[in-house]
């Protein structure tokens, strides 16, 4: 299974080793590619969705999973369940926005919208979050102990 967290920004260094515990994890069981893409420059929110938009559209796979506030809220067994229908070789993109949010195209582009918490999240630690999570569904697949109900 090939994975694609799609990422406007940089992650925070007080952040990138955590993250980068899990895509190592990860590493044996799937391949969880994390790409940064650039964030919007200018000072006008709608405008910098905009220019975020542009990346996000051109670098994401049909049918992507776009991470909102407003997405449905799974539990991580779901997650797993999910990620188990995807055997083999398939691909699955993952989208985090960036700090002034998603466009409504972005949003209509999507295959699904999920949400991590009904709480606005920064989006540096949303990434830490989605890659813990796919962890987290992976070790339910394998019926690791890592996740414990």
């Amino acid at each position: 299974m090939k994975l694609r967290l799609l990422v406007v920004g940089r992650i925070v260094p007080e952040l990138a080793e955590y993250e980068a515990r899990f895509l190592k994890r990860l590493s044996g069981a799937c391949s969880l590619q994390v790409i940064e893409l650039p964030e919007g420059k200018s000072k006008q929110l709608a405008q910098r969705k905009q220019e975020e938009e542009k990346h996000i559209l051109k670098a994401a796979k049909p049918n992507f999973i776009l991470f909102d506030e407003h997405g449905k809220q799974l539990p991580s067994t779901q997650w797993a369940a999910y990620l188990q229908q995807l055997a083999g070789n398939a691909e699955q993109d993952f989208v985090i926005g960036g700090a002034a949010g998603i466009s409504d195209a972005v949003r209509s582009k999507a295959g699904r919208i999920w949400g991590l918490s009904m709480l606005t999240l920064p989006h540096q630690l949303a990434r830490v979050m989605v890659a813990e999570q796919l962890y987290r569904a992976w070790s339910i697949m394998q019926g690791h102990p890592y996740h414990r109900e």
